[in-house]
């Protein structure tokens, strides 16, 4: 563990922003920019080509901004939106109270790890509270059932729902994760055909001093333990996979990054797979997308459903 180039918890949060308390309801979501709008697809998978400039999360949506959400509109939790799991070994919430006036908390240590135990329609009812403006109140279209996405029954059950366009906080979706992921222009230093095969803006097989996987730890770690890649982005490989909206054969929802406890080749450019957008587990999270100037609208560039591995030298 000495080998990690570990970036304290206190640290990072002083400097992103990141929220540690989790006594209000509102909080910060430190993002980055991901500029070069325009820019072409891989040639290899045909991922990462988005037509606009847009902002990404800086690390994947963590305990402590998932709890403020959840006290925020959790009081009855008529949704689900709370995993019972989230207060088990591998979690970081924890709910005390009955139905109606359930509240949530941190586990000590644990604050700023990347939430998981969430489903693909807890993540969009998270972004749906964030285009609202972080109402309080009860689970309603006012708060987390419409707004980036229009959330109902028939919807979910067939897997159909798609952002809706005047979107200020969404899911993100596969080329914008794709694109600040793997994307740097040959231009500034990158490949020469604009696309790292790796997360870490490199060719080169990471090892467990820069990404948290293998069961190197065993665990999730803090966001932002490790260091960030081009556009700004920490923990894009490794840590937990994460949801993004694109759709796989009607029933599946895609997964990126790869996990704490999964293998080096799950964090490459082709490694994405697909997942019932109802699998809570304790190796996926999720990380939001924003658009820069609320009320922009953006053409939606969701890429292919498969794409052939790949190896560079």
């Amino acid at each position: 563990m000495s080998v990690k180039s570990f970036i304290s918890v206190a640290a990072f949060a002083a400097v992103t922003g990141l929220a540690v308390s989790i006594a209000s309801a509102s909080i910060t979501i430190p993002t980055v920019a991901i500029g070069n709008p325009g820019n072409a697809a891989d040639p290899t998978t045909g991922y990462g080509s988005v037509a606009y400039t847009y902002n990404i999360g800086t690390t994947e949506v963590t305990n402590a901004q998932y709890t403020s959400f959840l006290n925020a509109v959790g009081a009855t939790d008529a949704f689900d939106l709370y995993n019972p799991n989230m207060a088990g070994a591998f979690g970081g919430i924890t709910r005390s109270g009955a139905a109606g006036s359930y509240t949530y908390a941190t586990v000590n240590g644990r604050a700023n790890n990347p939430v998981n135990f969430v489903s693909f329609w807890d993540a969009t009812r998270f972004a749906n509270w964030l285009h609202n403006g972080q109402p309080v109140g009860v689970q309603d279209n006012a708060t987390t059932e419409d707004g980036a996405y229009t959330l109902t029954r028939d919807g979910i059950v067939a897997n159909s729902i798609t952002r809706n366009i005047n979107w200020q906080w969404a899911v993100t979706s596969e080329n914008e994760w794709y694109k600040a992921a793997y994307h740097q222009p040959a231009s500034t230093g990158g490949d020469v055909d604009s696309y790292w095969l790796y997360p870490t803006s490199s060719n080169i097989i990471p090892t467990t001093a820069q990404a948290n996987f293998a069961s190197f730890i065993g665990d999730t770690a803090p966001v932002g333990s490790y260091a960030a890649n081009f556009y700004g982005a920490f923990d894009m490989g490794g840590n937990v996979w994460e949801f993004n909206e694109s759709i796989v054969v009607n029933t599946l929802r895609t997964i990126r990054g790869g996990g704490f406890s999964g293998p080096v080749s799950n964090l490459d450019a082709d490694s994405g797979l697909g997942t019932m957008p109802t699998n809570e587990s304790q190796g996926v999270g999720f990380r939001v997308s924003q658009i820069p100037a609320p009320g922009s609208v953006a053409l939606l560039a969701i890429g292919g459903l498969a794409a052939a591995r790949r190896r560079r030298c």
